[in-house]
């Protein structure tokens, strides 16, 4: 108990020490360009969460890649010198909000495609700004192209414009809000929302879970993209997140070595 009580002490400690850094860094990254956005759209079921295989190779493993190389030069001393022993913890990588926001905005699009299709696309193909869910009578235009994320303390919020003929004007907007980690209050990997997100009752009682589950899916997929080029194991895999802390400056992702029951061989 004193050492998860320590680790959380140091992790609050090193994301606050991360607010200027964040602004610093915010103004540096400004040239870099969000992923291209194409205009097709595509026809599938509600994603689920699923496993990350192949995320390194894909629209935000590339985009967590080249963000990532920006902040090794501007911060070298945040990326590990060697390979982490099994268990190794890194130091926490701060993500500005704005450069955050457009990753998890590429995470939206991302999903959608992957749950098209059943694996991760990769990196050069054209990513969906719209989808349209089907179950059985029930259809979804969901609008990923069009989708906003804010960042607050300790929070993630995303905002996904939909369609469907039971709604006003056939337009609403499902806000998807995430309780995650704060310098503050640091929780791990572990995040909270409602039953339900906030929206249209035909739309969320309906479509609730698996628009919260399209969010969730974004946010993964980019803490883990971060974590796996932020460094690698003894093993020449790429590191795991364990830790994701939220502020109005940004994001700050936490990378960590495997234990040894779940290393991974890639050799």
């Amino acid at each position: 108990m004193a050492e998860a009580g320590s680790r959380r002490a140091e992790l609050a400690a090193a994301a606050a020490d991360f607010r200027g850094a964040l602004a610093r860094l915010d103004a540096e990254l400004a040239g870099l360009d969000a992923a291209d956005r194409s205009g097709s759209r595509s026809r599938t079921r509600p994603p689920h969460v699923g496993p990350d295989a192949g995320l390194a190779a894909s629209a935000v493993g590339d985009s967590c890649r080249a963000l990532l190389q920006v902040i090794r030069k501007r911060c070298p001393d945040l990326f590990p010198k060697q390979d982490l022993d099994p268990g190794g913890v890194g130091e926490p990588i701060p993500l500005p909000a704005r450069q955050a926001t457009e990753l998890l905005a590429t995470g939206l699009r991302q999903a959608v495609a992957t749950a098209a299709t059943g694996r991760v696309p990769p990196p050069d193909t054209d990513l969906p700004e719209a989808v349209l869910w089907q179950e059985g009578a029930d259809a979804l235009l969901v609008l990923v192209g069009r989708c906003q994320v804010e960042l607050g303390e300790g929070e993630v919020a995303v905002t996904i414009p939909v369609r469907c003929d039971q709604l006003p004007d056939f337009f609403g907007q499902v806000r998807v809000l995430f309780a995650v980690g704060s310098a503050a209050r640091p929780t791990g990997l572990l995040a909270a929302t409602s039953s339900k997100p906030e929206g249209p009752p035909i739309v969320v009682q309906r479509w609730g879970e698996a628009l919260t589950a399209l969010a969730w899916q974004a946010l993964l997929d980019v803490t883990r993209g971060v974590a796996v080029h932020a460094g690698r194991d003894a093993d020449g895999a790429g590191l795991v997140p364990v830790a994701l802390v939220a502020s109005p400056d940004g994001l700050v992702v936490l990378p960590q070595a495997r234990h040894p029951i779940d290393r991974v061989v890639t050799g």
